[in-house]
């Protein structure tokens, strides 16, 4: 992939993400709404996996037609984290309580 059509998606994720935790599929649907030449799912998980400003914070269970069930990780960026549960530091594994007042 391009490494500057790399770096806008990174931002484009980053800006989605300072509001709220999003799952993989509603970024997703986002940069591919609001970018000309959007992404892949592939592409997604490399840019969510590896960026050192988004960390994983969990998962939630989705229902398929042939598939059954199948989980799709939750995402938020570092600072976020930080501001609702400063106690946590990076590197640490997080994951949000599902009845987490910050949601």
């Amino acid at each position: 992939m391009n490494k500057m059509k790399t770096v806008r998606i990174r931002q484009k994720i980053k800006a989605f993400l300072a509001e709220r935790p999003r799952n993989t599929a509603e970024i997703l649907e986002h940069i591919n709404t609001t970018m000309r030449h959007g992404t892949t799912s592939q592409q997604l998980g490399n840019v969510l996996s590896k960026d050192k400003d988004i960390v994983k914070v969990g998962y939630i269970k989705r229902s398929g037609i042939l598939s059954g069930g199948y989980d799709i990780c939750e995402w938020a960026i570092v600072d976020w984290v930080k501001d609702k549960h400063p106690e946590w530091s990076p590197g640490q594994p997080f994951l949000l309580d599902r009845d987490d007042s910050a949601f």
